[in-house]
């Protein structure tokens, strides 16, 4: 199949992503970074952090590793003159010292008369893709469908799975809910040796044997007074529970290192996805970085595929820095106390931090153990004095076992139950502490200020440390001033960094800024609604109509 990409004809196989067959293709960059137009490429192929983003079919912002190639497709650039390969504004990094994230604050203010010039061009440089208008055609509204249900599980991966087969054992309604067209999430990978216990597709016939309700292509995308929002195929959705699971996994950390966010800077579950799936092997010259079952299942494709030489694995704690203007070619590392630069074109990487976008949604507690944030939960995965449970990885317990399919399966019989009385207890395994999902080595935040924390937004070290010093310690106040958790990817892959430097200087240690929906980025039209064709599921074990019920369940005074 032949598409263009910023005019240029490119080869790709039918149905593989347009990101993929680009790579294949050796066009790495596939877009520009908002403040300095620094290049970025492929990273974390599940549509999250925004680095693949183009405009497709004249559709601004589309993120491309999620966009089957065929026939004809149209695929430009974005943010970019006169193209993403080859960007002028690129030139901007050369000041990039003097160019803090709050200086137009007290700029572009006089002469009165020029203001309006001022913000067409700050809205020049500051805008994304751009909007189409010719040829637009009106929206049908989506079908408004509510449902009521004991326990909802958000996450058709292991983890929800068994929460969702637990919480069934009481012979409750369950609906589990799967962003992605089938379950088991974007990552399906099994290892075969039976260490994950059951496969994905035994999970899912023991689930419909269970009769939980299971609804497919539906991502939630808020929480509003216990009422999960999600958006499926031509329906919204607004869901009541009396329990809420969270099994919504994790998300990529990408090393802190100056040159992480380089063109060729992949996670583990990336390549393994780009080798195992699509055949493709995303370089010569391969480091691996970060240990777990994910980098040796990566390690394990790349060999078999051939054709690349293999670095490591390291620890990332001796990632020094990542090497490169246009692309990975090499990295510092550091072994037995001394620093070495090794040629390479590809940085592979294994840390993973929970997904707490739902947590801190329904205002949950959050707190960093060994240098990752956790959700507060008790050995149930419960939150306090709320209706929200968490398993897996969004809890800091990936299903790497049975033992801890067990606790996932116990953290949904627990739901269930205090969907009917919040104080029940559940005889079953308890858990230990939830193991971090990756581990960030105090050194690498006191790098040498130029590593980047927030990717979207060109946020560097230095530039939270200057604020900190300015006075504007509380992370609410450094996220406003910093643009840093604002960018296309929401936060996701920067909360963690920000995070642990924010809080550790702020007055309020416990404080987080304020998570808001959507949850994932969602298109104006998919707000829309046709109330006509609305559809309100009423059944005999529904939950209450009246949310201040479940607060009281919960155990929430209200007024």
């Amino acid at each position: 199949m032949t598409f263009t990409f910023d005019g240029r004809p490119t080869e790709g196989v039918e149905g593989e992503p347009v990101a993929a067959s680009l790579l294949a293709a050796d066009r790495l960059i596939l877009s520009r970074s908002f403040r300095f137009h620094r290049p970025r490429g492929l990273m974390c192929s599940t549509g999250q952090c925004g680095w693949c983003e183009c405009e497709v079919d004249g559709r601004p912002s589309v993120r491309t590793c999620r966009v089957p190639v065929r026939e004809g497709l149209v695929v430009r650039g974005e943010h970019a003159f006169p193209s993403v390969g080859r960007d002028l504004l690129a030139a901007l990094g050369i000041g990039s010292r003097w160019i803090p994230p709050t200086f137009y604050h007290h700029r572009f203010l006089r002469p009165r008369r020029l203001r309006k010039r001022y913000l067409d061009v700050l809205r020049w440089f500051g805008g994304r893709g751009r909007l189409r208008t010719d040829g637009a055609t009106p929206l049908d509204g989506r079908a408004l469908q509510r449902i009521e249900a004991s326990v909802l599980v958000v996450g058709g991966g292991r983890a929800g799975l068994h929460a969702a087969l637990g919480a069934a054992e009481d012979d409750q309604r369950v609906v589990l809910i799967e962003a992605e067209p089938s379950l088991g999430g974007v990552w399906r990978a099994d290892r075969g040796d039976g260490t994950r216990g059951p496969s994905i597709e035994m999970l899912a016939d023991e689930a419909a044997a269970a009769e939980v309700e299971i609804l497919t292509s539906v991502t939630a995308t808020g929480w509003y007074d216990g009422v999960v929002a999600a958006v499926g195929d031509g329906v919204a959705y607004e869901i009541r529970a009396r329990a809420v699971v969270a099994a919504t996994g994790s998300y990529e950390w990408v090393p802190l290192v100056p040159g992480a966010d380089r063109p060729g800077v992949m996670g583990a579950r990336t390549v393994a996805w780009l080798v195992d799936r699509h055949g493709i092997v995303p370089g010569d010259r391969i480091l691996l970085v970060g240990g777990g079952a994910e980098l040796a299942d990566a390690e394990a494709g790349l060999r078999r595929a051939g054709g690349a030489t293999i670095e490591g694995p390291i620890p990332t704690a001796d990632l020094v820095a990542i090497r490169g203007r246009r692309r990975v070619t090499g990295a510092v590392i550091r072994r037995d106390g001394r620093e070495r630069t090794v040629p390479i074109d590809v940085v592979v990487f294994s840390d993973r931090s929970p997904n707490l976008d739902l947590v801190l949604a329904a205002g949950g507690e959050v707190a960093a153990k060994a240098g990752t944030l956790l959700p507060v939960c008790d050995d149930d995965g419960r939150l306090r004095g709320s209706l929200l449970h968490v398993a897996g990885s969004a809890a800091g317990r990936p299903i790497s076992d049975s033992g801890a399919a067990a606790l996932a399966r116990r953290t949904g019989q627990v739901a269930a139950r205090s969907a009917v009385d919040p104080r029940v207890a559940v005889d079953g395994p308890r858990s230990q502490d939830p193991q971090p999902a990756a581990r960030l080595e105090p050194r690498s935040i006191e790098v040498d200020g130029v590593s980047i924390v927030c990717f979207c937004e060109d946020v560097r070290t230095w530039e939270i440390r200057a604020e900190q010093r300015g006075g504007y310690g509380d992370p609410e106040l450094l996220k406003r001033r910093t643009g840093a958790l604002t960018g296309p990817c929401q936060g996701k892959y920067c909360l963690q960094a920000f995070a642990l430097l924010a809080v550790h200087e702020s007055a309020n240690p416990g404080s987080l800024p304020t998570a808001r929906p959507p949850l994932r980025p969602i298109r104006l039209g998919d707000l829309v609604v046709d109330e006509s064709a609305n559809v309100v599921d009423e059944s005999a074990n529904a939950a209450s109509a009246d949310p201040s019920d479940d607060l009281r369940r919960a155990g929430n005074d209200v007024r």
